[in-house]
């Protein structure tokens, strides 16, 4: 028979230099249970479940497990107890160099006075994946291996120690529609065997498919806890953001003018893309939709230089013009904001100010000479005029939210002669009022007169913001919709191989 453990939290308080992160929040979790935990970005989700891990040891308020005090100030005493977090940016959490058996067992191993026959080590890695119903060579190494994959072991590390209490953190994020899939059936197999799930998202459909319970926290408190299907998603997202759900996309722009801004045929790379022909006019933002997989990325970089790709016929602003490398398309007038945002656009561990005036030309230097002092202006003007949330232009970024580091991403090209600007999944594992702000720059973009491109595989968002959508499909541009007159139905038909009645 299963046994159902219960964790509660009792007024958890926590403060970062006199912030207070959470004030007083109460968490119940039950055995058996796949408890989903929202709120905006800053609302004190993650540092709820990183006190719950161990990761922070300065906080107030009682845990308790069936009914006992427990302290948890280290992740050694959380694991100890059966609660193991999965964590959103899975690589932070996983060895290159090791193979995959290695890092499902890299807890035992780091044990110290113990000796290990490396058959076994890998026969109770194997063991542990069959529990997700997975099949990963476990001699493979972990840079061979896809991101669902680095999630998969992740999972396998937490099930090969007594998991009771599982902690997942956007885990769809990095997923495709199938991929999904097969982890909401990995998660209702593990409730099944009694573990409690905690399923942290800001995809409100996601939530009300898989989970059965519901805690909404706001600004560090908690807000609602309640059955899921006692709330529906507009009830959520207000109790999210504390007021009425009003329309998150920007009024429609007028008509554009028929000016031809970028122009390319024949486009193809040596992997995916294969003969696609697009044209953006000035002023307009032109939406790319495609599941995961279907060459988004792979166009967005293409199209910067980033990745090597042959064209038949470009131009650019009137000029012919074919990618080359990311410098030429800097110094044409071409940006690109990357989907992974903390490996390619961001530099994470380096001021705010840094960031911004990173790639600003050679505005901000003299003889050679970079100027500090109009560096920090420059980053205390987009930092006011993006709403980036932060102490000041000298914070690191990584103390920054989700999506006021994708503000700063963005926020580094507002200095230059960026003429086109390319958007790659722009509100990744940003909460809704970050997205709103998003919506809100990128139209006025359009409204300057720049050229956008902004690739997503939410359909919602390219119906709400596009002027016109090209869908892709396997590598090829299979339809071409007005943006004015697309729904969500017609693009997810297009973008996994369908054509209409």
């Amino acid at each position: 028979m299963t046994t159902h453990h219960r964790l509660e939290m009792r007024d958890i308080s926590i403060a970062f230099a006199g912030f207070n992160a959470l004030n007083r929040v109460d968490f119940t979790l039950d055995g058996g249970s796949i408890h989903a935990l929202t709120g905006t970005n800053g609302a004190g989700k993650s540092t709820l479940m990183a006190v719950l891990s161990g990761a922070h040891d300065h906080y107030l308020g009682q845990i308790q497990i069936n009914g006992e005090q427990v302290e948890i100030r280290t992740p050694r005493d959380a694991k100890q107890l059966g609660i193991h977090l999965v964590q959103q940016e899975v690589d932070v959490a996983l060895i290159p160099g090791l193979s995959v058996a290695e890092n499902i067992m890299l807890d035992t191993l780091s044990e110290a006075g113990h000796f290990y026959h490396w058959s076994q080590i890998h026969k109770q890695a194997h063991e542990a994946l069959s529990l997700l119903e997975v099949n990963i060579d476990t001699r493979k190494r972990i840079e061979q291996c896809s991101l669902a994959e680095k999630q998969q072991i992740l999972l396998a590390r937490a099930l090969s120690h007594n998991c009771r209490f599982l902690i997942l953190d956007e885990p769809t994020a990095p997923l495709d529609q199938n991929e999904s899939e097969h982890l909401f059936n990995v998660v209702r197999r593990l409730q099944r065997n009694g573990i409690a799930v905690v399923f942290i998202s800001h995809r409100i459909h996601e939530l009300k498919a898989i989970c059965d319970r519901m805690t909404v926290l706001r600004d560090g408190r908690l807000i609602e806890s309640a059955p899921m299907n006692a709330l529906s998603g507009e009830e959520i997202v207000e109790k999210m953001l504390g007021h009425q759900l009003d329309d998150i996309y920007p009024p429609k722009r007028p008509k554009v003018a028929d000016e031809t801004l970028l122009h390319i045929e024949g486009l193809h790379d040596d992997l995916l893309l294969r003969d696609i022909s697009l044209r953006l006019r000035k002023g307009e933002i032109l939406g790319i939709a495609g599941l995961a997989g279907a060459g988004k990325t792979e166009l967005c970089k293409a199209l910067f230089g980033a990745t090597r790709s042959q064209v038949q016929r470009g131009e650019l602003n009137g000029k012919a013009w074919k990618p080359k490398d990311p410098a030429d398309s800097v110094l044409r007038g071409l940006a690109l904001v990357p989907e992974e945002r903390r490996k390619e656009g961001i530099f994470i561990d380096e001021p705010v100010s840094m960031n911004l005036s990173i790639s600003s030309d050679n505005s901000f230097s003299r003889w050679s000479l970079f100027g500090h002092r109009q560096a920090w202006r420059w980053a205390e003007e987009v930092i006011a005029r993006l709403g980036i949330r932060t102490t000041g232009p000298a914070q690191t970024l990584r103390r920054l939210s989700g999506g006021n580091q994708q503000k700063v991403a963005i926020g580094k090209w507002l200095r230059g002669n960026a003429e086109v600007l390319i958007f790659d999944e722009p509100t990744k594992g940003v909460d809704i009022k970050a997205k709103t702000d998003l919506f809100t720059l990128i139209d006025g973009l359009a409204r300057q007169g720049k050229g956008v491109i902004y690739a997503s595989g939410e359909f919602a968002e390219l119906v709400g913001l596009c002027d016109r959508i090209c869908v892709l499909w396997d590598g090829r541009i299979v339809a071409e919709l007005d943006g004015h007159e697309a729904c969500e139905e017609t693009l997810l038909l297009y973008s996994t191989g369908g054509t209409p009645a």
